[in-house]
């Protein structure tokens, strides 16, 4: 299997119409998409794509994401996106990601961490499950962004509702991961939703099933924006952005 996955792998883009925002720039949930999209294709000509790993009986789940903005790609522009297998910690895989454009330029760099489940009842797996299919880590290349950790929120305050709709599901039977990205931009203050990000970090603590109610929250401190989602079973992602002054 694994003997047929590359170090690396790298997808050339042009970013369309609809990647973008009213900004003219990619949204932050294309970003996750391209990067979910590429992760798959990475692993697939090794026989570890979705499909094969459901029929091993294990998934693969987000369960953090950290990244650092230099800009965001633009409409029409033409940008590669490389990403490869890190390496396995205990029961957290990390995968790293970067963005450049036609001349080389770093636009973002960021690691994602992924737990294993059961692909039946979503029960987290210790990792030695996938680590018997393959093992690829590169532990010294990595990318000048901190690993997703910890973070405290500070006081927050109601911003509303979301209610989960049918377009939200996707085939692990919960919210995809890439719409909390849109539900970070959603739900900030008004006065901060055309502000460029500069350094951002997403926390998926739990699922949000299809019918479920979100209350939203937001809050700032002197050096981020926060927003939090919960359920009637507790947290399910938080999000701290870093926003810059320079426009987008």
């Amino acid at each position: 299997m694994a003997q047929n996955i590359q170090t690396e792998y790298r997808m050339p883009l042009k970013i369309a119409t609809y990647d973008v925002g009213a900004n003219q720039v990619m949204r932050l949930s294309a970003v996750l998409r391209y990067q979910q999209e590429a992760a798959e294709c990475h692993l697939s000509p090794g026989g570890l794509g979705w499909n094969d790993l459901e029929g091993h009986g294990i998934a693969f789940v987000t369960s953090r994401w950290h990244a650092t903005i230099r800009r965001l790609p633009r409409v029409n522009e033409t940008v590669t996106l490389t990403t490869w297998h890190r390496e396995r910690k205990g029961p957290r895989f990390l995968r790293c990601y970067e963005w450049t454009d036609e001349a080389g330029e770093v636009l973002l760099q960021g690691v994602m961490q992924f737990a294993l489940v059961s692909a039946a009842d979503h029960r987290l797996l210790r990792g030695d499950e996938f680590m018997q299919l393959a093992d690829m880590p590169q532990p010294a290349r990595g990318v000048d962004c901190a690993d997703p950790g910890r973070f405290s929120l500070p006081p927050m305050s109601p911003n509303g509702t979301y209610c989960v709709r049918w377009s939200d599901m996707d085939r692990n039977g919960h919210m995809n991961n890439t719409h909390y990205a849109d539900l970070l931009w959603d739900f900030l203050p008004v006065a901060l939703q055309g502000r460029r990000a500069a350094d951002v970090q997403l926390h998926f603590a739990g699922e949000s099933r299809l019918g479920d109610t979100l209350t939203m929250e937001a809050g700032q401190d002197a050096s981020a924006a926060y927003v939090r989602g919960s359920t009637e079973r507790g947290c399910t992602f938080a999000a701290r952005v870093e926003l810059a002054n320079d426009g987008i």
